[in-house]
Formats: structure tokens, C-alpha cells, sequence
């Protein structure tokens, strides 16, 4: 009779033995374009197996491969992202070569041509806005008063107001769009759905806010055959899409997202932390420090008309991917890098267009996102410094600006048109 130790080590080396199987280690040294010089600590992912590595101190990485073709990422601060498409294993050991970036924003003109138009102006004090692709209709969401609930208004596009419809005691915070298209408000205990009716406006139900965050908030995305469901885990630094049949309700594939560099971080400082029982550090005050250093993933999955495209901000490259979740190719990216990033990507859904902003000391920049080499381009600057929601459409922006209108405090709902290319 076999014991158990020996049954559990026979047992043991037989997964070592096809876990190993097929592997093969991509060995090679990372250095400055430059200068020369090895590169340590340069972030490495396989996009193929999802698994990552790090340079050591003298630039060298040994990363498995396990199946062919494979791509891996190369990632470093103030280095452009490096591609390596493998069809097959190489022969010898490689050398990878980072280029130096810069993240200056390019120079924009800035002409007396820019006509912004004030879709609200002091009518009244907008708290959101939603627009309608099929009519290009604007809803816009007000403040509540202190004698009544907010009202909705339905604009249309040259501005003519449709329809109000007045909320008597209900106050909501926002409004949302499904990843099915359906409109609903959002307030701090209640949700609402409505919807568009012609010219006019319908309220259809009200529910508990709870369903709607369960429910309706994890589905970001929809085409013909999928929908796409949003799941962070792992304090907000993993982001997982889940590609869902919307027959069967069979999930097709899983795209995930992960910040390895950030829980590494994150581990490090719950172990420093626990080093200083003379100063002990509350449940609260850790979970402010968290909130501070670690913020929420920013890789949004967009639609793009005939594919899908996921923004790794965190890696630097896009993916283009079939509706199924199959991947096509990846676009390396570096404007995330910039400190006056607004991390923000706008999606013309007319046009397929992708946009992102950037702070300057006069207001926002906004640029257009070449989606062929990942590259942006300036394609409207705008002087104002309290935008508080961006939205594209058509070609135009839409956004939401607060300032001082006749001496008291208001929020207008401002248009522009962009220079698209």
C-alpha cells in the first residue's frame, strides 16, 4: 500500500510536470535607447496569459511564454510603451530598447473664431444633463427648490423647450442611461425610470436606488448578440469585464484589468503601517489613506461601432477586440502619463471618434484620439476652469460649467463645436 505523503507527491510532481509543458522563458535586457543604460523595475505583461514580471537591477527579465503568437507589453515612466508581437520563441536572447517620451502637450491656437453657445444660460440651475441619440433632444435635470423636488426639462437641439415635467417631493442627484438605452434618475434612496415619448416626457416607475446599483450599474456596454458587465475586486485595482450571452446568459469570455504595481504598493503600506504600535492607525484612517493613494482603475470598454475597445491606462495600449471578446490587435498609448490628464475618454458615437482632456492653467484642452497609433492631437481649447461634466456628440462638446451669473451662484449647460480630423 502507497501512503498518503507519497500518493500527494506523486500526485504533486505530475501538475509541476504539465504545468510546465509548453513553457517557454523570454529572456533578454532592457535599456535606455539613449544611453545605454539597463532599466530596472520596467513593468512587463504578457497580454496573451495575462501573467507579469519585472526588469532586475541590471535590466535583465525572464518572462514565460506559453503558447505562440503572444504579445508583451513593455511599460515604464517617462518611457514610450514598447510592443513585442512573438509568432514564435526567439532564438537568442533580446534586447529591448525604450525611447525616452516627452508628455508636453502640443501647442493649440487660440482664436476669437470659438463660439460657445449657452444652451441654459439664467433660465435655471442645471444639476445634469442626458442626451438622446435618436432625436438629439436634450434632458436636462435641475436643482430642486426648497419647496419642491427638481425638474425635468426635454430641449431640443436649437433650444426650444419641449416639455417640463415638475418632480413635486421627489429629489434625485442624477441621471443615467442603461446599457440598454433605458433613462432613469438617481437619488440617494429612490430611482426612477422615464422615458421619451415623442416630445414629451414619461415617468414609467419608481424603485429602491439599491436595484439599480446592483442590478443596472455593473452592465456598461451592449451590442447585438453580448452585453458587458463591469466587477471590480482587489480594492478597486482590478477591473474584470465580463462578456455575457444575452440569450442564454452564458459569459463568453472575461477581459481583466489589473494595477500589479499598485497592490504591491498597497501590501507594502499595510505592513509598514502595522510597524508603529505607538501610533496605531484606525480602520477609518486607513481607509482614507486607500482612497487617497489608490484610486479606482480608469480602463474604460467602449463600443467602437464594428469592435470593441479597451483603454488600459494602466498598461498603455488599446485593444481592439471582437463583440465575443476575442482580441484583434493592440495600439500602444502615452498621453495617460500626462500629470494634467483628465482621465476621461469621450466617445462620438456618430462618428466613432474618441476624445480625452487635459487641464492647462486656462482651462481644458481637449483632444482627439488617434486610434490607428495611439497618438492625440489638440482639437479645441476652451477658457474655463469649473467644468464639471463633458459629454461629445455630433461633433459638438456638451459640458456643464458653474461660475457667477448676475451675482449668484449658477450652473449652465455650455456647446462648442470641435475641430474634429
Amino acid at each position: 500500500m502507497f501512503n498518503k505523503k507519497f500518493i500527494f507527491s506523486l500526485l504533486l510532481f505530475f501538475t509541476l510536470i504539465f504545468s510546465l509543458k509548453g513553457q517557454t522563458f523570454i529572456e533578454g535586457v532592457i535599456i535606455d535607447a539613449q544611453t545605454n543604460e539597463p532599466l530596472d523595475k520596467v513593468n512587463i505583461f504578457n497580454q496573451t496569459s495575462n501573467l507579469g514580471a519585472y526588469s532586475e537591477l541590471d535590466g535583465t527579465f525572464k518572462v514565460p511564454v506559453y503558447e505562440f503568437p503572444s504579445v508583451i507589453i513593455f511599460s515604464y515612466v517617462g518611457f514610450e510603451n514598447y510592443l513585442l508581437e512573438l509568432k514564435e520563441a526567439p532564438t537568442t536572447t533580446l534586447t529591448i530598447r525604450l525611447e525616452q517620451s516627452s508628455f508636453g502637450l502640443p501647442e493649440i491656437a487660440v482664436t476669437d473664431e470659438l463660439y460657445i453657445e449657452s444652451l441654459t444660460e439664467d433660465k435655471f440651475t442645471v444639476k445634469d444633463f442626458l442626451i438622446d441619440a435618436r432625436t438629439n433632444n436634450i434632458l436636462i435635470l435641475t436643482y430642486a427648490s426648497l419647496k419642491s423636488g427638481n425638474a425635468l426639462i426635454l430641449q431640443s437641439w436649437e433650444g426650444e423647450i419641449l416639455h417640463r415635467l415638475q418632480l413635486e417631493k421627489e429629489r434625485v442627484e442624477s441621471l443615467e442611461q442603461s446599457c440598454l438605452g433605458n433613462i432613469h434618475m438617481l437619488g440617494k434612496k429612490n430611482a426612477f425610470e422615464i422615458a421619451l415619448i415623442g416630445n414629451t416626457i414619461q415617468l414609467i416607475s419608481k424603485y429602491h436606488r439599491k436595484q439599480f446599483d446592483e442590478l443596472l450599474a455593473p452592465c456598461i456596454g451592449s451590442s447585438k448578440t453580448y452585453i458587458y458587465n463591469q466587477h471590480f475586486s482587489l480594492s478597486d485595482q482590478l477591473v474584470t469585464y465580463l462578456v455575457v450571452n444575452k440569450k442564454n446568459q452564458n459569459i463568453k469570455a472575461r477581459i481583466k484589468v489589473i494595477d500589479a504595481l499598485n497592490l504591491s504598493r498597497k501590501k507594502d503600506d499595510f505592513v509598514l503601517q502595522g510597524q508603529f504600535p505607538s501610533l496605531p492607525i484606525t480602520w477609518a484612517q486607513r481607509e482614507s489613506w486607500n482612497q487617497l493613494m489608490y484610486k479606482p482603475l480608469y480602463s474604460p470598454l467602449l463600443n467602437m461601432g464594428n469592435e470593441l475597445c479597451l483603454f488600459n491606462h494602466t498598461l498603455g495600449y488599446l485593444e481592439f477586440l471582437e463583440f465575443n471578446g476575442d482580441n484583434k490587435r493592440f495600439t500602444p498609448i502615452s498621453y495617460h502619463k500626462n500629470d494634467n490628464w483628465v482621465k476621461q475618454v469621450m466617445l462620438d458615437k456618430k462618428y466613432n471618434n474618441a476624445f480625452t482632456a487635459f487641464n492647462t492653467k486656462k482651462g481644458k484642452s481637449i483632444h482627439q484620439i488617434n486610434l490607428v497609433d495611439g497618438t492625440t492631437q489638440p482639437v479645441l481649447f476652451f477658457n474655463s476652469t469649473f467644468v464639471e461634466k463633458m459629454e461629445i456628440h455630433n461633433g459638438y462638446l456638451l459640458y456643464l460649467e458653474s461660475g457667477v451669473t448676475n451675482k449668484e451662484r449658477n450652473r449652465i449647460l455650455q456647446r462648442v463645436k470641435l475641430d474634429v480630423l
